[in-house]
């Protein structure tokens, strides 16, 4: 029953959910699946790209100019191993990308506290800079031009 399950939370949780829209919505993390099985799944995504860097191993995804996803999985030196994140931005009606993420730690709980402590940073920090290069283009752009 248990393999029943999980592929049940696999199809609805992370994986874009493309039910009715043309364009999919991004994936999410369901953190009480585990470490193991969230890393399989995302292996099973489709158009995933996998790359490494800073003791994460990154799933990224998207659709083009409405969002784009992160999954990070602490390799085994990494001091919150094992842990999980998701960072995602969302392209707002305005232009700006604004990134928010959610993150699950399966290990030491002080050493998560800090990663989720600098993916919260690190979100804020991606869409104060969208927000500002919004508004230089808005700035440098010719009052009598066409809206972008």
């Amino acid at each position: 029953m248990k393999v029943s399950r999980t592929a049940a939370c696999l199809a609805g949780v992370l994986a874009p959910a493309a039910a009715g829209a043309q364009v999919p919505s991004p994936p999410t993390i369901e953190c009480a699946l585990g470490f193991q099985e969230l890393r399989a799944a995302a292996e099973k995504l489709p158009g995933v790209q996998f790359s490494e860097a800073g003791g994460f191993e990154v799933a990224r995804l998207s659709a083009a100019e409405k969002w784009r996803a992160e999954i990070s999985f602490t390799t085994r030196w990494h001091p919150a191993y094992p842990a999980v994140t998701i960072r995602t931005l969302r392209r707002q009606v305005t232009g700006v990308w604004t990134a928010d993420s959610k993150a699950c730690g399966y290990g030491d709980q002080s050493r998560f506290a800090e990663l989720v402590t600098d993916m919260k940073a690190g979100d804020k920090a991606l869409t104060d800079a969208s927000r500002d290069e919004v508004e230089r283009r808005k700035q440098s752009r010719s009052p009598l031009a066409p809206m972008p």
